[in-house]
């Protein structure tokens, strides 16, 4: 979940947080959970770069785990009838073995490095998928299809482990893979559950939070739920092919943002 770290460290000590620190702290909250609502991923990738202008690395670890699950919390249950277990299982399979890998890679990993290459990656795909008139369609038969979804699942859950970004490239693989938006929406928001989960359990006894973040959480929680129900009605009212552009323009600014963090 590191990404915007070095490594594994204790928590930072207190630092009291200004007005103008919780005026940043709603607008990450606000951007990051109507990308969320919109596309059921990303709240991390949008948040943290406008929560990491006043809160260090590990502040914004918990934030970034905990907001997107009592999220999920409250909108999975509109969206239960798209979730698709038969689908989600490689993935969730997949990340399963791929979390704890990442984690255990966070003391060896280059925090620049990993930035600037996840932002070239996404830069890429998304002008690419830009120019495209319509992204190309991977079909596969039933076995090896499951065995890509698996491989895609342990690479989404290594860079969770390692950035919290487990659902940027299964966005990109479900997307080939094609299916409605409804469908798309729901296998990404459920996976994006799982590895957060993994994710919060691998973390659970190695970040701590102090008095500043537990403030942090008492705004940005409510916030966030609010800006996802909004998220939702847009949603709501986008055509698949609007849908998907929604979804690389969301990956092209987070792929910009890493890049932009990286060259700091």
């Amino acid at each position: 979940m590191l990404i915007f770290g070095t490594g594994l460290h204790a928590a930072p000590s207190s630092t009291d947080l200004s007005v103008f620190d919780f005026w940043v702290l709603g607008l990450g909250a606000a951007a990051g959970s109507l990308v969320f609502g919109i596309s059921g991923f990303a709240f991390g990738l949008t948040a943290s770069v406008i929560w990491l202008q006043v809160l260090s690395p590990l502040q914004v670890v918990p934030l970034v785990v905990i907001c997107p699950l009592v999220m999920n919390l409250v909108t999975l249950p509109r969206i239960r009838r798209d979730i698709n277990l038969t689908r989600l299982w490689p993935f969730a399979l997949g990340s399963t073995l791929g979390v704890p890998l990442g984690v255990s890679l966070l003391g060896a990993i280059n925090a620049n490095e990993l930035r600037a290459a996840i932002g070239v990656l996404l830069v890429g795909y998304s002008g690419y998928a830009l120019m495209t008139p319509r992204l190309p369609l991977v079909l596969l038969p039933a076995g090896p299809g499951r065995v890509a979804d698996t491989g895609v699942g342990l690479l989404g859950g290594l860079l969770g482990g390692v950035s919290g970004l487990s659902v940027v490239l299964p966005s990109v693989w479900i997307a080939m893979r094609g299916g409605s938006k409804a469908e798309q929406r729901g296998l990404l928001q459920s996976f994006g559950l799982y590895c957060h989960l993994l994710t919060l359990g691998a973390f659970a006894t190695l970040i701590g939070m102090g008095a500043e973040t537990f403030k942090a959480l008492a705004l940005c929680v409510p916030i966030s739920v609010t800006g996802s129900l909004v998220g939702m009605r847009i949603f709501a009212r986008l055509s698949p092919g609007g849908f998907q552009r929604a979804i690389i323009w969301i990956i092209l600014a987070g792929g910009i943002g890493l890049l932009a963090r990286a060259a700091r």
